[in-house]
């Protein structure tokens, strides 16, 4: 019998490569290149006063895409920005091996995602999921929120019937893995490259 139980996965490092491959990294370096960046590979430490996956809209992109264009020197236009976007990124590797798990403990419990995306993502995360495999998907720009802020997991929380403790969340952030422990759920940090320790945690997650 199925249980009553929920298990929440991220989607990046977990299902999508972050490190190996073609990886997320590789994708964002290649795309501010071809934008006429021309300094170092440290962008994610860069990018992340910009909060772009709490970014709810294209119109209020636009706006922080001056910002960019500004800062690093971008000589592109904002349409011309984002075609690049989905010219580097759709060619990002994803493990499916881990989704094709995923996919397979709806037979035992209900499953979701839980991911931080930018409103340019979804339709990639779809192609590599199929997001109607899932009983639930919540994805941060749609939320206007990201992890690890506590407002995402309240609203989370607001929209399924699930106790916090028949909740596991799966994320390769140790900051998003001991937010969602301090908000009472079930909490496992690890990336899609340890198939084997994901199975273990869900399996004993599923026997209690």
């Amino acid at each position: 019998m199925k249980k009553n139980k929920l298990i929440l996965f991220d989607w990046g490092n977990i299902v999508e490569a972050h490190t190996t491959g073609y990886s997320c990294k590789k994708a964002w370096y290649d795309l501010f290149v071809a934008c006429g960046y021309k300094g170092d590979d440290y962008l994610f430490q860069l990018l992340t006063k910009y909060e772009l996956s709490a970014i709810p809209d294209f119109k209020t992109f636009s706006k922080v895409y001056d910002e960019m264009k500004k800062e690093f020197n971008f000589n592109t236009s904002l349409d011309e920005f984002v075609n690049l976007y989905y010219h580097f990124f759709d060619n990002i590797d994803y493990y499916s091996d881990v989704r094709d798990y995923e996919i397979s403990l709806r037979d035992k419990c209900y499953i979701g995602i839980l991911s931080n995306l930018m409103i340019f993502d979804k339709k990639r995360l779809d192609r590599q999921v199929g997001l109607s495999n899932y009983d639930y998907v919540f994805l941060s720009f749609e939320l206007k929120c990201r992890k690890p802020n506590q407002e995402i997991f309240e609203k989370v929380q607001s929209n399924i019937p699930f106790s916090k403790e028949d909740i596991l969340f799966i994320d390769d952030r140790i900051e998003n893995v001991n937010a969602a422990k301090k908000f009472g759920w079930n909490a496992f940090c690890v990336t899609g490259l340890e198939l084997d320790k994901i199975k273990k945690v869900c399996n004993d997650f599923l026997s209690i």
